[in-house]
């Protein structure tokens, strides 16, 4: 069991032992319990499944209660399906802990980044733009020339064009744990994370 959901808080920065300030970025992991075990026997597949965070029952449709009352678990906010990872049947049913982590690990970090909205080739792809020197006028900011001659006379796959920017998932690998604080839940994490603070992240043992 290497694997865990946690809320991005915001980032700070530490001092280690030697005296050195290292940015670091708070993770808080609320409820997380690990719910149902996928085998390669009954379901072709080795999976977990963790349950993260609390949701009211009068929020949850009847056939997610029904899966909960199964179970014997409170509803929650959101159920998450793990490939690869395992767990004792013991402890189904009971909260996980940021101690299946501890200091010096490394970690791969899957969260979804920030949305930036419509964005131009300046901001998407840092294109250069065009000079604004003698006899340039009306476009500074533009894509430019995106065609070519006759053949093969099409635009290629790939080529940097405004669109939607942001919202996808991104990993971060080799994030080293700085810090791993079991009274409050909290680990800290060297380096940034993608997403913005109050979004949930995977984090994976590298």
């Amino acid at each position: 069991m290497s694997v865990l959901i946690g809320k991005k808080m915001g980032m700070t920065q530490v001092y280690t032992d030697k005296g050195n300030c290292v940015p670091v970025t708070v993770i808080q992991v609320e409820r997380c319990v690990p719910v149902l075990k996928r085998t390669e026997e009954k379901d072709g597949y080795q999976a977990l499944m963790l349950a993260y965070g609390n949701r009211k029952p009068k929020h949850t449709n009847k056939p997610a209660q029904g899966f909960y009352d199964k179970h014997k678990i409170a509803p929650a906010k959101i159920l998450r399906e793990f490939r690869g990872q395992d767990v004792d049947d013991d402890a189904l049913g009971k909260p996980l802990t940021v101690d299946v982590f501890s200091a010096g690990d490394l970690v791969e970090v899957v969260g979804v980044s920030k949305g930036r909205g419509f964005a131009g080739v300046f901001k998407r792809f840092n294109f250069g733009g065009a000079p604004a020197s003698h006899g340039h006028h009306e476009s500074y900011r533009g894509t430019g020339s995106i065609g070519m001659h006759t053949f093969p006379g099409r635009v290629l796959k790939g080529m940097g064009m405004p669109g939607r920017m942001g919202g996808n998932n991104v990993h971060v690998k080799n994030l080293q744990v700085v810090r791993v604080d079991t009274e409050k839940n909290v680990l800290l994490l060297k380096g940034a994370v993608p997403g913005a603070n109050g979004g949930l992240v995977n984090i994976f043992k590298s």
